[in-house]
């Protein structure tokens, strides 16, 4: 498509604005696959800009990575680029934030996000609105992150609404570009139907599971809600009947011949393995339709 393009604005140039000294002098965009080009504005009237936003996204430019890390993560995600990272990464997962405005300094903004860990994170930047906290490492013990106050402050401090999106830890790194298109994909899907300011993978599922999937995705967010007890089968069952049975752990200890203290201790495990409690609606609605969507495609 962009050959094409470029046949029709000899102009056209595949570059990212932060690299460009007279990048205001082009009008940018992004394509599906996240490759971003400039045409002089020279070339364009009103016209040629509306058609092309039918199928391209305009690119507003975004603020640039300060760190070294966040540089090798922008080009491994972003621009799609071979990189050897500077430190060993075991597990990760990325936060999806969209602001109601854009900011002309991301400073405070970093400030404020740093405050509240105890490492500072990695933060790319999409556009002007929205980027990724990338947060490395995972402890049980270490305390969680207060997303809604964090809302609390921008609104307050910075005058502005922030939305937070929050992925799956993952720990294959190959799977990383995938899972971070995968989470812009879904976000799309799911601020349709949600309104609300923090949402996290399992309690998007229903309003995932609304529109088709291909099957790249539907075997990503099976594997990434049920994480090590995926193939798990006697555990899943396990689970299954229990949320069938409106989780009554008596009732389904009962259905699955099985003593009480056995099953609730297979529903620890799997809490424990998952780091999702069963035992809440939201989650445990999520888990089921997982669990049917796993049937379906075995």
């Amino acid at each position: 498509m962009i050959k094409k393009l470029k046949k029709i604005y000899p102009s056209l140039l595949v570059e990212h604005p932060n690299n460009l000294e007279h990048a205001a002098d082009y009008q940018w965009y992004m394509t599906t696959k996240n490759d971003i080009f400039g045409i002089k504005k020279t070339e364009l009237n009103q016209k040629d800009d509306q058609l092309l936003q039918f199928f391209l996204t305009p690119y507003n430019g975004a603020h640039a990575p300060v760190t070294k890390h966040e540089q090798d993560w922008y080009e491994f995600v972003i621009e799609q680029k071979d990189v050897t990272f500077s430190k060993g990464l075991s597990v990760y997962r990325f936060i999806l934030f969209t602001l109601s405005e854009p900011i002309a300094d991301q400073t405070d903004f970093r400030e404020a996000i740093a405050g509240i860990y105890s490492t500072r994170p990695a933060i790319i930047w999409i556009d002007q609105q929205s980027g990724v906290i990338i947060e490395e490492g995972f402890s049980e013990e270490e305390e969680v992150i207060p997303y809604d106050e964090m809302i609390e402050v921008f609104t307050t401090d910075f005058y502005i609404d922030v939305k937070f999106y929050i992925g799956p830890y993952a720990s294959d790194l190959s799977k990383a570009r995938y899972y971070f298109t995968w989470l812009q994909d879904s976000y799309d899907q799911i601020n349709q139907f949600s309104i609300k300011s923090v949402m996290n993978y399992v309690n998007a599922i229903p309003y995932l599971l609304t529109t088709p999937k291909d099957n790249r995705a539907v075997h990503f967010i099976i594997d990434a809600v049920l994480q090590d007890t995926v193939d798990d089968e006697e555990l899943l069952r396990s689970i299954q009947v229990f949320l069938e049975c409106n989780s009554n752990v008596s009732l389904a200890a009962k259905e699955l011949y099985m003593h009480r203290n056995s099953l609730q201790y297979r529903i620890d495990k799997f809490i424990e393995k998952t780091n999702i409690d069963v035992k809440q609606f939201e989650n445990a609605l999520s888990v089921y339709l997982i669990l049917l969507l796993k049937r379906h495609f075995e």
